[in-house]
């Protein structure tokens, strides 16, 4: 059956109300859809139970998808980005499979003043004052932005219907609970007309930043010009944040653009001047260890930093063992307390992590870095520096050659 909407439903009071309303429009063919995270065990097993009993009631098709999260998801993001990123995923994925135009949810007045503050609260600029968008992109659209939480209950009480009740909803943990307490007896409509003006302007100042001159790549946005007007200049940064790290809710851009550095603006992104120039970049990710055996003439792959590291005479990084030494290899990444003989020192050996700061090596990188190890030493830091152990002399020795390829 084809239908127009699929309606999101999570059995809560908002999402019950949106059902009902869209089931008692004639001619307009529905569909509903839940997503079980499995997060509060017997309890969302209830809603999706109070959810397939009221599409039963109502006659309206029900689609319900698994929505278990990745523990790794939820280290990396947060545990509501990654329930969010699931569901977003499954409910288009519905969307598709019956063929609708929309996706519905049930995102009222209460929501939007509260996700005004919640950017207020989170240096969200303009671009986080528009707050929640009644139509998105993807299809996902917002019917009830203009009714209030009391007109929900309303609804639902001239019905009879009583919804769900989500527990996750009291934890002072997020912040959005703490806020929707902080609002309880409040008026939202005059936070959410903030939102409809905020929504109006930011077209406004698309249309500047759109003139504004920059070179994008998937990780890192750099700009060639920045605007003078402080409210363009966090406009434009705003939109290469989300554009880099759709998770984040709202970076702080407030501070002074000219007189940065470097400086992390989320979790995963960093501004860095380079050579004048003000550049957003994704931060790499920090890497496991990591260790393989080679002996000369092998090559080995290190998936974690996509290179191929090979050890013989293939060209590249020359080295020497003592005469008949066995060419057994150890290739890894750095651990605590690793100590390097740097080239022309004599053989002084000084701390890796203190050869690395002083070859100006990024922090970030400097896990990812293989050194070639022979019994026990580090032969070579890849990319960077020879042993003074295991350069080449005119003495008696098996001579190699290492290389990286990525």
């Amino acid at each position: 059956m084809n239908v127009h909407v699929v309606v999101a439903v999570s059995g809560g009071a908002d999402s019950t109300a949106l059902l009902v309303a869209f089931s008692e429009m004639r001619d307009f063919p529905v569909a509903a859809a839940h997503v079980n995270h499995h997060l509060r065990g017997a309890e969302s097993d209830e809603d999706e139970a109070f959810v397939r009993d009221l599409c039963a009631r109502l006659n309206v098709p029900l689609d319900v998808a698994d929505g278990t999260l990745d523990p790794r998801d939820v280290k990396r993001v947060g545990i509501e980005a990654a329930a969010r990123d699931v569901r977003t995923r499954l409910l288009l994925d519905i969307k598709r499979k019956r063929n609708a135009r929309f996706v519905a949810t049930a995102h009222q007045m209460n929501d939007q003043a509260e996700t005004v503050l919640m950017r207020l609260f989170t240096g969200g600029g303009i671009f986080g004052l528009r707050g929640i968008q009644r139509i998105r992109d993807d299809g996902f659209i917002r019917p009830f932005l203009d009714v209030t939480r009391k007109d929900i209950d309303a609804f639902l009480r001239e019905r009879n219907i009583t919804p769900r009740v989500d527990s996750s909803n009291a934890d002072p943990r997020f912040l959005r609970n703490r806020i929707r307490m902080m609002l309880r007896d409040f008026d939202p409509s005059p936070i959410a007309a903030v939102a409809q003006q905020a929504q109006s302007l930011w077209r406004l100042v698309e249309r500047e930043i759109d003139a504004i001159e920059v070179e994008i790549t998937p990780d890192e946005t750099r700009f060639i010009e920045l605007p003078d007007d402080p409210l363009l200049r966090q406009a434009l940064l705003h939109r290469h944040v989300r554009r880099l790290d759709p998770h984040s809710r709202d970076a702080d851009l407030s501070r002074d653009l000219d007189s940065i550095k470097r400086t992390n603006i989320t979790k995963s992104l960093e501004l860095i001047r380079r050579k004048g120039q003000l550049a957003l970049r994704k931060l790499p990710q920090p890497i496991d260890d990591y260790e393989f055996e080679i002996d000369a003439g092998e090559e080995i792959f290190i998936p974690s930093i996509g290179a191929t590291f090979r050890v013989g005479a293939n060209g590249g990084q020359p080295f020497q063992l003592p005469r008949g030494a066995k060419p057994h290899f150890t290739i890894r990444n750095r651990r605590h307390g690793d100590r390097f003989r740097p080239l022309g020192l004599g053989g002084h050996a000084k701390k890796l992590k203190s050869f690395l700061i002083d070859r100006k090596i990024p922090r970030e990188q400097r896990d990812r870095i293989p050194l070639l190890i022979w019994n026990g030493e580090i032969v070579w830091v890849a990319g960077v520096e020879i042993s003074d152990s295991f350069k080449i002399t005119d003495a008696e020795g098996d001579r190699y050659e290492a290389k990286l390829e990525q």
